[in-house]
């Protein structure tokens, strides 16, 4: 905390109570060693610690509002105050040469204070410790020894809402040098007083004089202020253990009684993030999992998480750091296979293609008009995230060396339901999200697995998980090929040819690539469908518009989807039967009109016709154009109207001549 003003001498007592107090407060900096130390030759004063924390929605220069400190000054006046005489007495017991001697290995730097004479030295020893304190009593506890070793210097020289003034002369030691943290102020006792009293502040037990013993930390403390040593403190003994990925230490970390973890012994406690008058907050285990739970029931600061998150909280770490602190706290090594690492690397460097969008949409422009939305990349990084948190389970296929993993479609959906925005499509999510993932293995930028590749085990543990689910189908099976130059060469084709051939994203299932592409293409898509056949009605429906098409094709030499739909006449003895079956809106009592009846089977000939265009124009050769006053003039296509009257242009379909 600096204040920008400079001086050349002591400030008065009313100049620091109404200037720089306020301005301290007003301006926390972060600054390397050698600019602090220039801001103080320049007259500068300051306060080592970081002071943000408001107490009762105000900061102030005390202690409850420190926040956090890596910076220490030894305050060297060279004399005491005698209470009789009332007045400072000069008992010189360090000389600024002997300074220059004793702390070159220690001390940053040392400067002279306004009143500084050679017969009366008074000066201040920088000092950094190599990491920051984030907890006041560990850094008591740390400058506790600092002045043991130096007990003639200043009295309230470490106090946190301690004031330094500028200087006039610097003598720099090494601005590396650095002070070792020892976080060692531990009793062993099990539980903390959070069970009592707490309600997250850094409490310190009570000894039993009442008085506060600062050499006792609870748990809570200690993984605040991120020191490793933990699980020292829990009752049971972390043996190290070596995992193959993040998603099996995490595994074992959630199996971590959070009672010995935040020394908290009652399953109904006070919360520890956020003040309250009554315990709001339950410690449990869930017996399915064996995973333990922190859960807050509040109004105003509702929480539920595992170690993971409590842990996140409580450090202020990201995710990654945070994970590393656990690895460390509970011994916990992460070590993978040369076949794990490969496929990691597939999958970062895929990931790194899937977020330059703009490079996609320069490089693959058909690729980048099927992926419409950013909701379809979230897809497909999620997919890619799923597999990197379970490399240590990936598999090998019988015959190559892809990396296969499971995930059911409630899982992925899930995932996205926590990034992504459903609100236009709530009710159709589950089939919005089949229609995409089928998508993308079509493109083939993931591909699904079937059952008859995969080793006997991962079949039966599929089985199974389908039946502990109750799942209708078993869980699929996915892989993800190197989005390599070479194959999204071949991934662009196939959105070039889905878009040539008219398919579309909204009608895109087994049927249309069966009737455009072909069975080997509708198996590697829909492996888990292989050999299924369409039914007598859906295969009387695409003959009927087939035969209507090329009725006016052999007629005119061009025909339009709206032409084959309106003269296409479906012979169906039950139509009421089937649009119930068809359509869950329909209840079984509800009367069902002639016009409904008729919108409903424009609906399913327009359905059906979108599925099986593609494939019809491959085999009676066909090209498709919007109509435009060239073709109108070259093919003889009269002029077209919509309902309005007003000229339409359709897509047309005509012999590739």
């Amino acid at each position: 905390m600096l204040d920008n003003t400079m001086y050349s001498h002591k400030p008065t007592p009313e100049t620091i109570r109404y200037e720089i107090n306020k301005a301290v407060l007003a301006n926390p900096v972060d600054l390397e060693p050698e600019q602090l130390a220039q801001e103080i030759i320049k007259g500068k004063s300051f306060v080592p610690g970081y002071i943000t924390t408001k107490v009762n929605g105000k900061l102030r220069r005390t202690a409850e509002s420190w926040t956090s400190q890596q910076i220490v000054c030894l305050d060297i006046d060279n004399g005491y105050y005698d209470k009789k005489l009332k007045k400072k007495i000069k008992d010189v017991r360090m000389t600024w040469e002997e300074a220059k001697q004793e702390f070159v290995d220690t001390a940053m730097f040392m400067y002279k204070t306004f009143s500084h004479t050679n017969e009366w030295p008074k000066f201040r020893v920088v000092f950094a410790f190599e990491e920051p304190f984030n907890n006041i009593n560990i850094l008591k506890f740390n400058t506790d020894k600092l002045f043991e070793k130096y007990p003639f210097a200043d009295e309230s020289t470490f106090e946190a809402n301690r004031i330094f003034f500028g200087g006039t002369e610097l003598h720099t030691f090494d601005f590396s040098n650095r002070l070792k943290n020892d976080p060692h102020i531990v009793t062993p006792i099990s539980y903390s007083p959070y069970i009592e009293n707490n309600w997250g502040n850094n409490i310190p037990p009570q000894t039993n004089n009442n008085q506060q013993d600062t050499n006792i930390l609870s748990n809570i403390d200690i993984i605040k202020s991120k020191y490793t040593y933990i699980s020292e403190r829990m009752n049971k003994e972390y043996l190290p253990i070596t995992v193959s990925s993040r998603k099996e230490a995490y595994d074992y970390l959630k199996r971590i009684n959070l009672h010995d973890y935040l020394g908290i012994q009652y399953k109904h406690c006070f919360d520890i993030f956020h003040y309250e008058k009554s315990p709001s907050s339950d410690i449990y285990q869930d017996p399915n999992t064996g995973y333990w739970w922190y859960k807050c029931r509040s109004d105003s600061n509702p929480f539920t998480g595992t170690i993971i998150e409590v842990t996140e909280r409580l450090t202020k770490l990201n995710k990654p750091k945070s994970l590393k602190y656990l690895l460390d706290s509970f011994n916990i090594t992460i070590q993978k296979s040369e076949w794990q690492l490969e496929i990691e690397n597939l999958i970062q460097q895929n990931l790194e293609l899937l977020s330059d969008e703009e490079y996609i949409k320069e490089a693959y422009p058909y690729l980048n008009s099927l992926l419409r939305t950013p909701f379809y990349y979230s897809v497909l990084r999620e997919i890619h995230l799923i597999a990197l948190e379970n490399i240590s389970t990936l598999i090998q296929t019988k015959e190559s060396n892809e990396a296969v993993f499971y995930a059911s479609v409630n899982h992925i959906l899930k995932r996205l339901d926590r990034f992504c925005d459903f609100d236009r499509f709530k009710s159709s999510k589950e089939k919005r999200l089949k229609v995409i993932l089928s998508l993308l293995v079509y493109l083939q930028l993931l591909n699904r697995i079937g059952t008859d590749k995969l080793p006997l085990e991962y079949v039966k543990r599929a089985k199974l998980e389908a039946e502990k689910k109750h799942y209708k189908n078993l869980i699929t099976f996915w892989s993800l090929p190197s989005m390599a130059a070479t194959h999204m060469q071949d991934v662009e084709r196939l959105a070039k040819q889905f878009q040539n051939l008219g398919m579309t994203v909204g009608n895109f299932d087994r049927q249309m690539i069966l009737k455009t592409l072909g069975e080997d293409e509708a198996d590697r898509v829909f492996p888990m469908r292989k050999g299924e056949k369409l039914s007598e009605l859906n295969e009387m429906i695409c003959l009927e518009l087939e035969k209507t098409m090329v009725k006016y094709i052999e007629q005119f030499g061009w025909v339009t989807e709206k032409r084959i739909i309106d003269n296409t006449s479906l012979d169906i003895a039950d139509i009421d039967s089937e649009m119930r079956k068809r359509d869950r809106r329909i209840k079984e009592d509800d009367i069902i009109s002639i016009e409904d009846k008729d919108k409903w089977l424009y609906e399913l000939k327009r359905r059906q016709l979108k599925k099986i265009i593609g494939g019809l124009m491959i085999k009676y050769k066909l090209n498709k154009q919007k109509l435009n006053n060239e073709l109108i003039e070259k093919e003889n296509i009269p002029l077209h109207y919509n309902e309005k009257g007003n000229l339409s242009y359709p897509v047309v379909y005509f012999i590739n001549k």
